[in-house]
């Protein structure tokens, strides 16, 4: 039989909380949503002031297409003019001095597709070379890559300019897409994607199957190398 004294001892209460100590109190976690992002209104403030820098001279050079000379002075620049002259405008403008607009819109039409297309296609192939083939002089290659990308292209006009003088190239379409074709930066761009781009596994697989190497680059490097192309 258990004494009163014990029954008593065991039937008390224990007491969680002395003098000088506070009971432990429920922290409340808040917990964020992860389908809601974080909002900055200073950068939202930001990215709407640059959208309206660089919307609004578009906008004022739409409406004022439009306009005849006499509609420039007399109208807001932000609105249109009671003369609407937009094809006028645009029969004027191709009809100048023979043309010589159209012929200075397919100038530049050509040199973009032949300069920058031919510098990406060179790009991608030398890119895919240098990161998937080992041969001697790669180091060297590496190295003058890189110094070529160090330096300005101003710094080569006047030794550009006299090589096609000597050349006979001056004044022809020529001295603006050569010097286009070539993109240091554009290369050593290529070559480090083509790098972990590419795996190797899948060139071996294509080679297995039969595929040479053009039709291994065409078929299975040149769609993994498109998006930084």
């Amino acid at each position: 039989m258990s004494s009163p004294l014990t029954t008593a001892s065991s039937a008390a209460p224990v007491k969680t909380s002395g003098p000088g100590r506070s009971a432990p109190r429920l922290r409340r976690t808040r917990r964020h949503s992860p389908d809601k992002p974080k909002r900055s209104v200073l950068l939202t403030v930001l990215t709407s002031l640059i959208v309206v820098y660089t919307v609004v001279p578009l906008i004022w050079l739409a409406i004022n297409a439009t306009k005849t000379q006499a509609g420039l002075a007399d109208s807001s620049g932000m609105w249109f003019a009671d003369d609407f002259a937009l094809w006028d405008n645009i029969r004027d403008t191709f009809t100048y001095h023979d043309g010589v607009f159209t012929r200075w819109l397919l100038n530049t039409l050509m040199y973009v597709v032949l300069g920058a297309g031919g510098a990406t296609l060179l790009a991608v192939l030398g890119g895919y070379a240098l990161a998937k083939f080992d041969f001697p002089g790669k180091r060297g290659i590496f190295a003058t890559v890189i110094g070529a990308v160090a330096v300005p292209g101003t710094a080569l006009a006047v030794p550009t300019f006299l090589m096609f003088s000597k050349m006979g190239l001056t004044d022809t379409p020529w001295a603006v897409i050569i010097p286009s074709l070539v993109s240091p930066f554009g290369l050593y761009l290529m070559w480090v994607f083509a790098t972990e781009a590419i795996p190797v596994e899948l060139l071996e697989a294509a080679r297995i199957d039969g595929a040479g190497e053009a039709r291994t680059f065409f078929t299975v490097a040149l769609p993994l190398l498109a998006p930084a192309s």
